[in-house]
């Protein structure tokens, strides 16, 4: 039922997600941090129809397409309360490589659902306060933003990251969950739980 395709957009090379019902094409897209036109271009060749835009955290490198993808496909977008500040914020940069976002629409209270996709937003501080990461428990896939990635986790010296706070939510959340389910990172390659469990610094 459940269909997945990772774009990587931008400077940084974020991992962007489509994630669809295969049967009513009604899509998610996940952390679209750049290059709007590659990912609605492989949205027309997949005959998508995207319903709403998730967002892992609210760093710039995740964020900067989402004025033009809510504008395009008139969807709403959605992330944890605990990043709407940093979401929000004009110091939320990387200069001079990547501006702050102009024209960001309201996050909505609670993303739309779509039948056969059912998810759930499992709160992992540590990155950032409102971190993220999406959990498609009947598919055994967890989008993990920029909590954990395959051998190591995300970085906690930018405003808001806590080292004990990304600690405590790979151990006893991530971790916790199956050990076959699959780690679908922000940057870089997948990995699992089972083979982040075997990681000496966790």
């Amino acid at each position: 039922m459940l269909k997945f395709e990772v774009i990587p957009v931008g400077l940084l090379s974020v991992n962007c997600y489509l994630v669809w019902n295969q049967q009513s094409l009604q899509a998610y897209i996940i952390d679209p941090g750049a290059e709007p036109e590659k990912i609605s271009s492989r949205v027309q060749q997949l005959s998508l129809k995207p319903v709403a835009i998730l967002l892992t955290h609210a760093h710039i490198d995740h964020i900067q397409a989402v004025p033009e993808l809510t504008g395009l496909y008139q969807i709403p977008v959605w992330i944890h309360s605990g990043d709407r500040g940093l979401y929000s914020s004009p110091d939320n940069a990387l200069l001079p490589w990547i501006p702050a976002c102009e024209s960001l629409p309201q996050p909505i209270a609670e993303p739309p659902l779509i039948p056969g996709l059912e998810f759930e937003a499992l709160h992992t501080p540590g990155h950032t306060k409102g971190g993220v990461c999406f959990y498609f428990a009947a598919d055994k896939l967890l989008f993990s933003g920029d909590t954990i990635f395959r051998g190591t986790h995300g970085r906690t010296d930018f405003p808001g990251g806590s080292q004990s706070e990304i600690m405590n939510s790979i151990k006893n959340i991530i971790l916790k969950l199956p050990d076959d389910t699959i780690l679908l990172p922000g940057h870089q390659e997948s990995s699992s739980v089972a083979i982040e469990k075997k990681n000496p610094m966790y």
